[in-house]
């Protein structure tokens, strides 16, 4: 049996109360990855491969043989992972980056619009009818990088002292943040804590929409895909506080030590002018910041859903020599779910043993 999404208390009350530690940390253990094998893990983490694949009606139980880009962001740079990997179709939401690699040998980079977007359409998900307070995205690290800066004294304060219309205030944590302790940390500012849960869970697109439904607006010091996810979807998103930097500690992916602030000349003429946009509140997401992030987002990509499942069911007959370890794959995950995987090793144990 399916276990149930963890997210945060859908109803506004309980939202603006917030989670315990423990269900905090509950939901960052919810490990349901679906019952298809990950073959990237870039095309199927924060519900990626769920919305693809519910988009497209590509069967739930197969793998995605293509990579993708890993969340929204503004830069045109495909990194190492990105390329070196054996998909030959890659997935990107933004057109500069198709058109940046359309001549990259052993890979084809494609813009489709960002899956997220068609699933949370296509399922009818909207905004509250009375939403309140801001949902603040705290700037999260991982165990491979950090950012410095971002958790200063006078950051929460500024939080504290936004006015009535913008109260209450609701932290959001990643899940690496909280599997750190920094949730026990935070508690001390007086902040309600929520979080989306895990992020290779496929809950977690769900559990994201449930939270921020509920809020009349959004805010961090940093872009995310969050920002992206938020405006789309009609919430007010701005800028707030004193902007962090990138410390890479053991991503084999980034340069040593401190990063620079863009990685290419486009994504600094994109964020300088989004910055420009973003850096004070409004009430109502203005065509200028819908017309900004709806580009990143690939709303002009030419491909139909049914082009996509066609690309889709070409890679996946272009790995067929893979297909026994797939089905031996999605065997497994049916019987674990079943609760018959333990039963068989124990006999199989059994008749080794006499």
């Amino acid at each position: 049996m399916e276990k149930a999404a963890l997210s945060a208390p859908s109803n506004l009350k309980n939202m603006t109360v917030g989670m315990t530690d423990d269900e905090l940390e509950q939901a960052c253990e919810d490990q349901n990855p679906g019952i298809a094998p990950w073959a990237y893990w870039t095309s199927e983490l924060y519900s990626l491969g769920k919305c693809l694949r519910f988009w497209t009606k590509y069967p739930k139980f197969l793998p995605l043989y293509v990579y993708s880009d890993h969340g929204v962001g503004a830069e045109t740079t495909l990194f190492p992972h990105d390329l070196e990997n054996p998909a030959k179709v890659h997935f990107t939401w933004n057109p500069l980056k198709e058109q940046k690699y359309k001549d990259f040998i052993g890979k084809k980079v494609i813009q489709i619009i960002n899956p997220w977007i068609s699933y949370r359409r296509m399922r009818g998900i909207q905004r509250s009818a009375k939403p309140r307070g801001t949902l603040v995205f705290f700037t999260h690290s991982t165990p491979a990088v950090q950012w410095v800066g971002h958790d200063s004294e006078e950051y929460f304060v500024k939080l504290k002292e936004l006015s009535e219309k913008f109260q209450p205030v609701v932290i959001c944590l990643h899940m690496h943040d909280i599997r750190a302790g920094l949730h026990k940390k935070l508690r001390s500012f007086g902040f309600p804590l929520v979080t989306a849960g895990n992020t290779a869970s496929v809950n977690f697109v769900d559990s994201f929409y449930s939270i921020i439904r509920n809020y009349a607006y959004a805010t961090s010091n940093l872009w995310g895909s969050q920002v992206f996810y938020c405006v789309e979807m009609g919430i007010p998103y701005f800028f707030l506080g004193e902007r962090p930097e990138l410390m890479n500690i053991s991503d084999k992916n980034l340069s040593d030590g401190m990063q620079k602030k863009y990685w290419d000349q486009d994504h600094e003429k994109y964020e300088k002018k989004a910055d420009e946009l973003f850096k004070s509140p409004v009430d109502v997401v203005t065509d200028e910041q819908r017309t900004i992030i709806e580009f990143q987002l690939g709303f002009n990509s030419r491909l139909s859903r049914w082009q996509v499942s066609w690309i889709l069911w070409r890679e996946f007959f272009r790995n067929w020599r893979q297909l026994n370890v797939v089905f031996k794959a999605i065997l497994v995950t049916f019987l674990g779910k079943l609760g018959l995987l333990r039963m068989i090793k124990r006999i199989r144990i059994h008749f080794k043993s006499n």
